[in-house]
């Protein structure tokens, strides 16, 4: 339809027309404002998150070809073309935007029954003694493998990489979610684990598992290798946390420490997250820990200080929900109940700190 009106507009109006880039302007308006209002309509399952991606690029590509005609059938003036591309611009990058999101957005419904079926089970009593070929996380990896030949049919070619982007960040935040899930029903004083170095080596089982799923995607894609290597980075930080926290590591913990606090860019989200690793494995060195961590403020700081926009960034509609590491760990802190440590000014400085990406004043 809108080709339709540009074409009409083309054949009514002169090639050097100041009125004919303002038309066109009124249109590409139009289609923005349109697409702002009914692009979420389009994401409600697998194949409609496939559909609306490949819309969107195709859309895109349809109103560039467009432009391009205008610019080379019309004499524009210098000040019209330029013009005519900022306007359009602003178009094709709401467009490809939105492509990006759907594609990514299909994680949503990749990991809905591995949701059903895996979290319960992951870091429970069967994971640990039974299922010794790390089978769990073979379950995930398999789900997308099975999702992946269905977003490789439906999806155009382009938009697949973002795609795996996206199950990358999913699978190492689902995980990490299941972990920290754990610390909030811990009532023990001792480690929620029966056997702790075991379970160590189950995750350390579980994420060469995940990793080496992805490794194999990425041998067609090379790209995907830094973002790999900086999402399991992640996994691999937590692990060596709880390894030192079980004693069975001589390393400095503040090493680690800070290295999670490089990726969260939160000190109130590291905090609370080095307080539950803790309290899963060793909880008698809880209160000890948070001491290390506010001990540690000038040294965090100086590696990466908090992120005051990131909260802003993970409530922008273009951030597509279940793919920020920090925002999961900061509505887990912020959700859970369990009584810390802590004394009273640091404790509620930190629960400000962390009801701010929950909304909450």
């Amino acid at each position: 339809m809108a080709g339709v009106q540009l074409r009409t507009i083309r054949e009514r109006l002169t090639r050097r027309s100041e009125a004919l880039v303002q038309a066109v302007g009124v249109i590409f308006k139009n289609l923005y404002e349109k697409q702002i209002e009914c692009r979420d309509r389009f994401c409600i399952d697998l194949e409609t998150c496939c559909a609306a991606s490949n819309d969107f690029i195709r859309m895109s590509e349809k109103c560039e070809e467009l432009v391009e005609e205008i610019k080379e059938e019309c004499n524009l003036t210098k000040e019209g073309t330029a013009t005519l591309e900022e306007q359009t611009a602003a178009l094709l990058g709401l467009y490809s935007g939105d492509a990006v999101y759907a594609a990514q957005k299909t994680h949503l419904y990749c990991f809905q029954p591995i949701e059903e079926e895996v979290a319960d089970e992951l870091f429970g009593e069967e994971w640990l003694d039974v299922l010794t070929n790390n089978e769990l996380a073979l379950t995930i990896v398999r789900t997308l493998d099975d999702f992946m030949e269905d977003l490789e049919t439906f999806l155009d070619e382009v938009m697949v990489q973002r795609t795996i982007e996206a199950q990358i960040s999913a699978s190492v935040n689902f995980y990490l979610k299941c972990l920290l899930t754990r610390s909030k029903y811990h009532g023990g004083r001792g480690s929620m684990f029966s056997n702790t170095e075991k379970a160590i080596h189950r995750m350390r089982g579980d994420v060469t598992t995940m990793r080496d799923y992805f490794d194999g995607l990425s041998e067609s894609t090379p790209t995907l290798k830094r973002v790999i290597e900086r999402e399991f980075g992640l996994l691999d930080t937590i692990v060596e946390l709880l390894t030192v926290a079980s004693g069975q590591s001589k390393s400095e913990v503040n090493d680690f420490i800070l290295m999670l606090q490089k990726r969260v860019r939160n000190m109130a989200i590291t905090k609370y997250v080095v307080g539950d690793l803790y309290h899963l494995v060793n909880p008698s060195k809880e209160k000890e820990i948070y001491d290390l961590v506010d001990s540690m403020e000038s040294d965090m700081n100086a590696v990466a200080p908090t992120d005051e926009k990131a909260i802003e960034a993970a409530r922008d509609r273009m951030s597509v929900p279940g793919l920020r590491v920090d925002q999961t760990m900061a509505e887990h802190c912020a959700s859970s109940q369990r009584k810390r440590p802590l004394q009273k000014g640091p404790l509620e400085r930190a629960e400000a700190a962390l009801r701010m990406w929950r909304g909450k004043d």
